[in-house]
């Protein structure tokens, strides 16, 4: 926008039309507000009281919330286990990696990895198992027949074919 002025040498139809440009063209119809104000500085004033306020985020592991205000940045943080992408629209997306490290409890009542079954403390479905350490108190079958475990039972199951 540029300076309107009116010299005092100008007719009082210049001062007319450039007083009415500054009033319609430069602030606008104050017909055409949309608060509750009925002046330019009352609508400027009525939207500086209702600044931003900002809003509050909180956890549901421990209630701990977090004041979020108009310059704040909320981070979402994840590791390397958890990815987590920001989108457009205001979305958060958590992928779960396919490859899970550093874990050392997992607790559920059926765990499958697409092939092999784990219910109950029985595996069902798989190809290979491998033990280590002591495996005396487990008992293996296979097509409903109980193998032996211990070198003695499995030497003498050898011996009576």
């Amino acid at each position: 926008m540029a300076a309107r002025t009116v010299l005092t040498s100008d007719t009082l139809e210049t001062f007319r039309t450039t007083f009415n440009s500054l009033s319609s063209t430069d602030v606008g119809d104050i017909a055409t507000l949309t608060t509750t104000a009925t002046s330019v500085v009352g609508a400027i004033n009525e939207l500086n009281a209702s600044s931003y306020a900002g809003f509050t985020i909180s956890d549901s592991a421990s209630n701990t919330t977090q004041e979020i205000g108009s310059n704040d940045n909320i981070s979402f943080a994840g590791d390397s286990n958890i990815q987590i992408a920001v989108s457009a629209q205001d979305t958060v997306t958590y992928t779960l990696n396919t490859t899970i490290t550093g874990i050392s409890s997992i607790t559920s009542t059926t765990f499958t990895d697409g092939t092999a079954t784990l219910t109950g403390g029985s595996i069902t479905g798989a190809v290979n198992i491998t033990a280590t350490g002591t495996t005396e108190s487990a008992i293996i079958t296979e097509n409903s027949v109980r193998i032996a475990t211990r070198p003695f039972a499995i030497a003498q199951a050898v011996a009576l074919g």
